[in-house]
């Protein structure tokens, strides 16, 4: 079941005027920004989405559209069959939403009453929001912090507010926006096992996970797109990044038949002439086991003197530019 679907979308924003056109020139014409310029993509349920980019690339802007906090310029969004443009109110509650500059707390209320609050506002009854809440409390350790003032919470533990308000109602779709920032380690690891628990252990849900961390994405994503200037520029399964390391075999004496053993790989390679004159031969798209079998291929069927063989670790923007596909790709395998 398609848990979310979304085509085509669209948003321009006018930049605003400098302060001396403001006064003189009030109806000069704004400069129009395309902060999304025709994103499509969809997310099966039991799914995880990556959304990766630069600062400005639009994830945020995406994010608030599919919460239905942003009306699109264009384009159509449908959660779990239903399109968000008719009934938004009703599909708002079944959307889980985390802010990466979340303000609307209160702040002279302690964490639980700030839950207890929300979770009446999502329709749940006194008693259940109570002990939902307790319920979220106890999964996230916080039952020490629970009963302090919210402005007296460091910026890791307002975030671990902000997700466990996400989960009050056990909504079927997740928008997390930059979730482990201001979180240290433990807390953004234990975060993400519940993440992907819940998307795991529940029918019919699925979640959207925006990050700048590449660690995260092939621990907790099934699928990522990357965003750039409002439009996705490359997806591909999150379980290839394990696979987008090159892996290096040093050699001499191959008899003069480099071209064919490359050949022979099947593999993507590229080749090098080291200082000392041997070969260096650079595979890509490969796993350990696959490279082990390329490296007995170059001894019994090539006779050739491994000097080296081993993994060469890329760095995440490497790995993004190996990984670009073109957009069409994405949206067929959905």
């Amino acid at each position: 079941m398609k848990v979310l679907e979304a085509t085509n979308l669209k948003k321009i924003y006018l930049r605003d005027l400098p302060l001396f056109k403001q006064l003189f020139l009030p109806f000069a014409e704004r400069q129009k920004v395309k902060a999304l310029d025709g994103v499509s993509l969809c997310i099966e349920s039991g799914q995880i989405l990556g959304v990766v980019g630069p600062n400005g690339a639009g994830k945020t802007t995406l994010l608030r559209i599919l919460a239905d906090l942003l009306e699109p310029d264009g384009g159509v969004v449908s959660i779990c069959g239903q399109k968000l443009s008719k009934k938004g109110r009703q599909i708002r509650g079944r959307i889980g939403y985390v802010s990466s500059d979340e303000r609307s707390f209160f702040w002279r209320l302690t964490g639980r009453e700030n839950l207890e609050f929300f979770a009446r506002l999502y329709g749940l009854s006194c008693l259940y929001a109570k002990k939902r809440t307790q319920e979220l409390i106890a999964e996230f350790c916080f039952e020490k912090k629970a009963d302090q003032l919210f402005r007296d919470y460091s910026a890791g533990m307002r975030k671990k507010v902000s997700v466990m308000r996400a989960l009050l109602h056990q909504p079927p779709l997740l928008l997390l926006d930059e979730v482990t920032n201001s979180l240290d380690p433990g807390s953004a690891k234990m975060v993400r096992q519940m993440v992907r628990s819940y998307v795991s252990s529940r029918k019919d849900c699925a979640a959207i996970w925006s990050t700048h961390r590449l660690e995260e994405i092939s621990q907790i994503c099934d699928k990522v797109v990357m965003v750039d200037s409002g439009r996705i520029i490359s997806a591909f399964l999150a379980k290839d990044l394990s696979r987008s390391d090159d892996y290096m075999l040093k050699v001499e004496n191959l008899n003069g038949q480099i071209d064919t053993f490359c050949e022979k790989t099947g593999f993507k390679t590229k080749v090098r002439t080291a200082a000392d004159k041997t070969n260096e031969i650079f595979i890509s798209g490969i796993d350990s086991r696959q490279f082990g079998q390329i490296v007995s291929m170059a001894v019994k069927d090539f006779g050739a003197y491994i000097i080296f063989a081993g993994c060469i670790k890329k760095d995440p923007d490497e790995i993004f530019e190996d990984l670009q596909l073109p957009e069409r790709q994405y949206g067929s395998d959905c």
